[in-house]
């Protein structure tokens, strides 16, 4: 009961935060600094782009931008729960509140009850990551469309050799993103003009294969449906609940048993990458295709591929 009032109150107060300065987005919670502080790079979105995202956007929608913006649950030094891509799954199972684009709930309470605002960590493979929405922009980051102004989705599976439809996702925003996590999203590069996205094969190498622990916030995608493996639709992935926004990346450490509740079993993606790691097993090859957008018409940019 007491994490679920300050949970909420922590809701509350995050519009609040951006009400002197809509534009700008602040680089802190309360007396503390951001979770990856150290490694943080500001760009002109911190200063263009406040919590509530678009100003011109629904008011359910910027509500959940608000959400979507919360860097502050882990304030307090609160310890990160761990989930896994099936609790997530099961998670999916347990939630009747209405999703898709346009249908972002006016009251977040019921998703808070079923856990979304809380700390938590997840171990799992990167399927394929890519800078999400290029070109079209994102309410949440007031419609910018370039790579610096939206997020980087990273589809997560429990196994390496699994399926993109039974992913989940992490999020990793563009307000204050360190260098190296932006690389992540080169794992699949943007073409302008077929607005195709075509897996980056050296990068695809050194990330796929390695077990991964990411921290952030657990929150629900409202503005989406699932999609599961078996059902036609787009965009593929298994459940709605994910990591977003992202507050850590780490890699296993060679000779561990990567555990995730064992910090010494994990390296900082920051100093892992700038190691120059070596590839893993090669990965599967995916033609060109198309990513759907997170707002706006689904069909105008379907997949060229077979989910899966």
């Amino acid at each position: 009961m007491f994490f679920r009032k300050i949970l909420t109150l922590t809701v509350l107060m995050i519009p609040c935060m951006g009400l002197h300065a809509q534009t700008a987005f602040p680089d802190h919670c309360g007396a503390a600094p951001l979770p990856f502080a150290p490694i943080e790079v500001k760009h002109p979105i911190d200063s263009s782009c406040g919590l509530r995202g678009g100003p011109g956007s629904a008011a359910n929608s910027q509500l959940q931008n608000t959400v979507k913006n919360n860097f502050c649950a882990g304030a307090g030094n609160r310890q990160p729960e761990v989930v896994t891509v099936q609790s997530l799954v099961d998670l999916q199972r347990k939630t009747t509140i209405p999703s898709g684009h346009g249908r972002e709930p006016a009251s977040r309470a019921p998703l808070q009850a079923l856990g979304e605002g809380k700390l938590v960590r997840i171990k799992a493979f990167v399927y394929e990551a890519h800078h999400a929405d290029l070109g079209s922009g994102e309410s949440v980051n007031c419609q910018g469309g370039t790579e610096l102004d939206n997020d980087v989705h990273i589809a997560l599976v429990a196994q390496a050799t699994d399926q993109e439809c039974q992913s989940v996702t992490a999020e990793i925003s563009p307000h204050f993103r360190p260098d190296s996590w932006n690389v992540i999203g080169h794992d699949e590069k943007y073409n302008t003009n077929t607005r195709l996205y075509t897996p980056d094969p050296t990068i695809e190498a050194k990330l796929k294969g390695h077990p991964f622990r990411i921290t952030g916030q657990l929150f629900f995608d409202a503005s989406h449906q699932v999609c599961p493996c078996g059902v036609k639709c787009a965009p593929v992935r298994a459940s709605l609940w994910e990591i977003h926004p992202v507050y850590a990346i780490e890699v296993c450490a060679p000779g561990t048993p990567c555990d995730e509740n064992k910090d010494a079993d994990w390296i900082a993606f920051d100093k892992w990458w700038a190691g120059n790691p070596a590839p893993g097993p090669a990965p599967v090859r995916r033609p060109p295709h198309r990513h759907v957008p997170h707002e706006g018409n689904p069909h105008a940019h379907a997949p060229t591929r077979t989910p899966g």
